[in-house]
């Protein structure tokens, strides 16, 4: 079995997605269907997949929640809520009827490119974060390196909260600066010393040089991760059709066949799929 555990999707006509305007994301500003991700994914023998959110309003779970119940390979929505705010969860209930949204199993509100680098710290994302453990919902942390010092604070002040850390934590690979891989490697080894939180081996393409990358670019980031989340602590996600701006989802996944070949079969199934299942309460 292979479960992607974070792709994407999005339908410019239910709802725009400004931040694919400018030249730069020019390659992926058009509707993305489940029809295009079969398409695309139908090499790397993908079984299941988790949709994640890509717009911080409320009313994307409808359209998720529309797709998830169309399509029996979608195994859970990652949906957004304001998780700065104490009615959030007042606005989630309105969502929780509507025809599958049985398949959330968490929820994203990313801290990366915010002015206060210790936004996830604050007592709201707290109370909120720990209120996620009581409905059986992960918190997918969406950061850069400057928040993965608040993201340790977080987790470690919600032990019963399950995390999950996205695309690496997002360290700046094209640049490959020592002192910044230094920093970074610290950081997520803080961070994962706390064992409520996983870390999905996705995004990296992007954050490196698009048009010139290579496979061993990624092995000495990929090594910090393994070293510090261990082989039951780590899962595969695609970042589809993001990705597309670097690399085609097959790409994607040779790279992480790459990255796991000196892994042992069952630590290579639980990369592949039961990481996922055992983070997400699948």
């Amino acid at each position: 079995m292979r479960i992607d555990s974070h792709h994407h999707l999005w339908d410019l006509a239910i709802s725009p997605r400004h931040w694919l305007a400018g030249e730069v994301l020019a390659g992926i500003n058009r509707t993305f269907s489940m029809d295009d991700f079969y398409k695309e994914r139908a090499l790397a023998e993908i079984d299941y997949s988790i949709i994640v959110q890509t717009i911080s309003e409320y009313d994307e779970m409808k359209e998720f929640f529309s797709v998830a119940e169309e399509h029996e390979s979608v195994i859970g929505v990652v949906a957004w809520i304001d998780m700065s705010s104490a009615d959030c969860f007042q606005h989630l209930e309105k969502y929780l009827d509507l025809p599958g949204a049985d398949r959330l199993v968490g929820i994203r509100d990313g801290a990366q490119g915010r002015a206060d680098a210790q936004w996830l710290a604050g007592d709201q994302i707290v109370a909120n974060a720990r209120k996620l453990a009581e409905k059986d919902l992960v918190f997918d942390l969406l950061v850069d390196p400057s928040n993965l010092a608040a993201s340790t604070q977080l987790v470690s002040r919600c032990p019963d909260t399950t995390f999950v850390l996205d695309h690496i934590g997002k360290p700046n690979i094209a640049k490959g600066d020592q002192g910044e891989l230094a920093e970074w490697s610290h950081a997520i080894d803080e961070l994962a010393k706390n064992k409520n939180v996983s870390c999905k081996i996705s995004g990296m393409v992007t954050e490196a040089d698009w048009k010139s990358w290579e496979e061993n670019d990624f092995k000495r980031y990929f090594e910090v991760v393994l070293n510090a989340f261990g082989a039951e602590r780590i899962m595969y996600g695609s970042d589809w059709p993001v990705c597309k701006l670097a690399a085609t989802y097959n790409q994607v996944a040779k790279l992480a066949e790459y990255l796991i070949q000196d892994l042992s079969s069952s630590e290579k199934e639980k990369f592949w799929a039961f990481n996922a299942k055992k983070a997400y309460g699948i």
